[in-house]
């Protein structure tokens, strides 16, 4: 809660600082962002945001040091608190072209704005795009307490037999698993007892297809969020 409430505290003194903001509709289209950027970026009296450098793996590092290395980069993103997106990712509803999926992530890195699980998800296929050891699975989670929806997805990476997760929650222990399970429903029975610690009630599960490493750069190639369900 105290986090929230930072977040929440900063998003006030932001407002504060640019009254423009205030009248906004998010998520942002692209053009909307890039000036709002562009704003804060000609303020000499605001602190400097950190820049996030993408980490470069070698070819022959362990899955372990990659897995947590993917994990480490995505977490080093503050959460995004607001309920909005400072990004257009357009939800995982409908397939998307790996092209743009990755050409979004950059622009996450990039920007170095707060980020929710969709982004983080973004984030872990550009940041295992050349790893062509690594087999990557989109796993989104429809959840409901007190009559209240949520909807949350994370990635598994899956190599030498053994499977873990990356991906960015307000809980720890429903975005990183470690690397390890032997079979998809071991991690999925776990991600499982974690949301009835939080009294979420699972509805749904979803499982996508393994998501291409080649075609990054041709529109037509699509990511299947949910191809079993």
């Amino acid at each position: 809660h105290s986090a929230m409430a930072g977040e929440e505290e900063n998003m006030r003194q932001l407002i504060a600082a640019f009254p423009d903001l205030a009248n906004l509709k998010f998520p942002l289209e692209e053009d909307q962002l890039a000036v709002i950027i562009d704003k804060v970026k000609e303020r000499d009296d605001l602190p400097r945001p950190p820049r996030l450098e993408v980490p470069q793996f070698a070819s022959n590092a362990p899955p372990q040091a990659r897995h947590k290395g993917i994990q480490a980069f995505i977490e080093s993103f503050q959460y995004n608190y607001t309920g909005e997106n400072f990004f257009n990712v357009k939800g995982v509803r409908q397939n998307q072209s790996l092209f743009r999926v990755i050409e979004v992530a950059k622009r996450v890195v990039k920007d170095s704005l707060p980020i929710k699980c969709v982004e983080a998800v973004y984030l872990g296929i550009y940041l295992s795009q050349s790893m062509r050891d690594v087999e990557r699975l989109p796993v989104i989670f429809n959840s409901e307490i007190d009559g209240h929806k949520y909807g949350h997805i994370i990635l598994l990476l899956r190599y030498a037999g053994k499977i873990g997760a990356v991906g960015l929650s307000r809980r720890s222990d429903l975005m990183y698993k470690s690397w390890g399970f032997d079979t998809l429903a071991e991690v999925v029975a776990d991600y499982k007892r974690s949301y009835e610690k939080w009294s979420h009630r699972l509805n749904k599960i979803k499982i996508g297809t393994p998501i291409p490493h080649e075609g990054s750069s041709r529109v037509s190639l699509v990511v299947n969020w949910a191809h079993t369900v």
